[in-house]
């Protein structure tokens, strides 16, 4: 088969995304004017107390083994029987980036003030976007010490997409791991483009430089660096709303941080499917003790 022949099929795969990515951008700039659609973030001091916030951690502490695996269907709520799964996943198990974080998935089926989150602020994401969100999951996110590892700056995907970061301990300084963003940038289209079409060619070995699973789709290789970048502090309660499309990178933390991350998607870019974000790499791991669980 010719080179041509060859690379035909990734060409293809190249003008799809381009097309998702002048998609969302065209979502983008139909929404209505506002803080958080002109910078792509936003931050709301002291939406949860202190307290609430020990609480959260307190209850993820109680379901931490040490590894990954799945929480059993009967411990769910009876209003989350929707198929979908609650796990927790180690990273340093599964990927080689961002080793230290530890993710407790979808734990809006144990518990229901996890579902009133997502849907409160929904509502918020929904009056400022002008758009029908679909809540998908509440993560519980632990990061650990990790000066190595984190993912460069990126995007989410290529589609749009919202998250809210609900910072669970204190982010004081740089040490804390801020999460931090390139203000404006989910409106950049012709830069992202570029590191796509870059990152692609990185990946299908068109040059001779090393690739490795961080080196994927949505990494901002060129054009964007950490001197442009906003680093976020805040005490603990503190919520960030974010548009995924923005330039962003979890912060080289030297002390642990907490975190609740809720997730949302525009219904017309949903599939329909419950959220399964590294479910594969968890599989059907055995559950723990089945009475270390009813005691959690």
């Amino acid at each position: 088969m010719s080179p041509v022949k060859r690379m035909f099929p990734h060409l293809q795969n190249y003008v799809r995304m381009v097309r998702k990515v002048l998609v969302s951008a065209a979502s983008i700039r139909q929404q209505p004017h506002n803080r958080f659609t002109s910078d792509g973030y936003e931050v709301i001091p002291d939406f949860l107390s202190s307290a609430e916030s020990r609480e959260i951690i307190a209850f993820a502490q109680s379901y931490v083994r040490g590894h990954s695996y799945v929480i059993p269907p009967q411990h769910y709520c009876e209003d989350e029987q929707d198929g979908g799964k609650c796990y927790m996943h180690h990273r340093a198990e599964s990927t080689d980036i961002n080793l230290g974080m530890v993710q407790f998935i979808n734990v809006q089926k144990l518990d229901e003030r996890y579902s009133r989150l997502l849907y409160s602020v929904k509502t918020m994401l929904e009056k400022r976007t002008g758009e029908t969100l679909v809540a998908q999951s509440a993560v519980v996110q632990l990061d650990m010490p990790d000066q190595q590892t984190k993912r460069r700056l990126h995007t989410d995907g290529l589609t749009v997409r919202y998250k809210a970061f609900l910072y669970l301990s204190d982010v004081q300084n740089i040490d804390d791991g801020p999460y931090t963003v390139i203000a404006h940038s989910h409106r950049h289209v012709a830069r992202k483009l570029l590191n796509l079409f870059y990152v692609r060619w990185r990946s299908l070995g068109w040059s001779r430089e090393k690739v490795s699973r961080s080196d994927q789709f949505g990494d901002m290789a060129l054009f964007y660096n950490e001197k442009q970048t906003i680093p976020i502090l805040g005490q603990a309660g503190t919520l960030i709303l974010s548009n995924q499309l923005i330039v962003h990178q979890g912060g080289y933390n030297t002390n642990p941080r907490w975190a609740l991350i809720l997730h949302y998607i525009p219904s017309k870019f949903w599939d329909g499917k419950p959220f399964d974000m590294y479910q594969k790499d968890v599989g059907s791991q055995g559950y723990p003790d089945q009475q270390m669980l009813a005691e959690a």
